[in-house]
């Protein structure tokens, strides 16, 4: 759910004054009055992203928050953040998982992090609370240097998910996870080819319409992926195995596309 593009290249942003969906609002805005208050020695503002924010969630979603903060926060902080989590999870049924993203408002304005967070904030958030960081930043259009900065922690986030899966002996804690893990990785095969379609896409299918444009001999792998997403019960060992071969193809063609840009 987007503004009109501001001008042709240019990326538009989330719009901000439609409703978000009605069986997600206590979720969200007593999330976002939970942080504030609890946090407010250290708050400076709070962002909703993902399928919440884009108002097309499902029965279930993510709830997604990214927290500017002044300065780091302390162990008692931290403490607080993780009791706002867990009162979020146990009043708010639709609610799968809760995110909370935290970076530093030096980061956020700092030059070097331009395609990380200014893009972030400006084109794939909608900001809850504080000052809007986002009217700091002009529109962006899509360039590989924006895929790269918003694949940063990919590898991180990965390894997590698969440790998690690995260490997991519950089938409904597998499905959770090998759901998360396959919009992951269908997301990051998008950001493969987001440059040359000159576009930013969040809707799952979307995403892989576009790289299999690019990339038509990997349709069997994502069909796979989203029968991970689709909640289907596969074999454990054969997602572990789809999941490695897909994130080092990924990384592989991550370093091809870096060295002929280079």
């Amino acid at each position: 759910m987007y503004q009109k593009n501001p001008r042709k290249g240019l990326l538009p942003e989330i719009e901000a004054n439609t409703p978000f969906q009605e069986k997600y609002l206590e979720a969200i805005h007593s999330g976002a009055r939970q942080i504030k208050a609890g946090l407010q020695d250290v708050f400076h503002s709070l962002y909703l992203s993902g399928e919440l924010a884009h108002r097309n969630a499902g029965e279930t979603a993510n709830l997604e928050f990214t927290l500017v903060s002044m300065r780091p926060l302390n162990p008692q902080e931290y403490a607080i953040l993780n009791t706002i989590k867990w009162r979020i999870k146990e009043s708010n049924q639709p609610i799968k998982q809760i995110r909370i993203d935290l970076v530093l408002l030096r980061d956020v304005l700092h030059l070097s992090h331009i395609f990380r967070w200014g893009f972030f904030l400006k084109h794939c958030t909608v900001c809850l609370e504080g000052e809007n960081l986002a009217h700091r930043f002009g529109h962006f259009e899509v360039s590989w240097e924006v895929s790269k900065a918003m694949n940063i922690d990919f590898e991180v986030r990965f390894n997590e998910l698969k440790q998690k899966f690995i260490s997991s002996h519950k089938l409904e804690t597998q499905l959770d996870v090998a759901e998360e893990m396959g919009k992951l990785l269908v997301k990051t095969s998008f950001s493969l080819v987001a440059h040359k379609e000159m576009r930013w896409e969040e809707n799952l299918q979307g995403c892989a319409d576009a790289f299999l444009i690019h990339y038509p001999k990997k349709e069997l792998e994502m069909s796979r992926l989203f029968l991970l997403i689709q909640r289907k019960n596969v074999k454990k060992q054969a997602v572990i195995a789809l999941f490695d071969t897909f994130y080092t193809w990924i990384l592989f063609e991550m370093s091809k596309i870096e060295k002929k840009r280079g």
